[in-house]
Formats: structure tokens, sequence, C-alpha cells
């Protein structure tokens, strides 16, 4: 069996689209992803690269609902609030809302 990790994607959506060109490709049999979906140095304040990423984690996962997916200690530090090294769950980060 041939696996296909997505490693840490720290804002960066394009993996995504990377990722499904390998696998519809058949060069791998499964997805891992190994998460750290956000945060990225210099990125705290773009907010829409914030949700590109996620609209694009969202959107592959369910498209690959047998994908395999990890959280990573930036994923977490959101879900604990808390604080990681280059996260902008900093307390002086703005927090992150979408406009609706």
């Amino acid at each position: 069996m041939k696996v296909l990790i997505i490693p840490d994607v720290h804002l960066k959506p394009w993996m995504f689209g990377d990722a499904e060109k390998i696998f519809l490709e058949k060069k791998a049999d499964r997805v891992i992803c190994l998460g750290d979906l956000l945060d990225d140095w210099g990125c705290e304040y773009d907010d829409q690269l914030y949700w590109d990423t996620l609209d694009a984690a969202v959107d592959f996962a369910t498209r690959y609902q047998d994908t395999l997916w990890c959280h990573g200690n930036h994923d977490l530090a959101y879900v604990w609030n808390t604080w990681v090294s280059g996260t902008s769950s900093d307390p002086f980060a703005r927090p992150l809302q979408r406009n609706t």
C-alpha cells in the first residue's frame, strides 16, 4: 500500500490540490494529513489565507472521507486556547472572525 502524507500545512491551501492530483493519478492508496493547518510566520493577520486553508481542508475531507487526520500542535493551540511558538492564538494577534 502506498500512503500519501500531507505534511504540516501551515496556511498553504495549495497542498490539498497537489494531494488530490497525486491521489487521482493513483500514485497513492491512502492519504494521511499531519495537521498544523493553521499559522505561518508573518501571516497572523491574513484572515483570508486562514479561511482559504480551512475551506480547502474541509473540501478535501468531504471528497476523500477515508483520509486520516492528525491534530498538530498549532491546531490544538486553538482548541485548548493556549499559545505555541508561531501561533496566531498569541495574545497580541487579533482574533480570527469570519465576516458574515
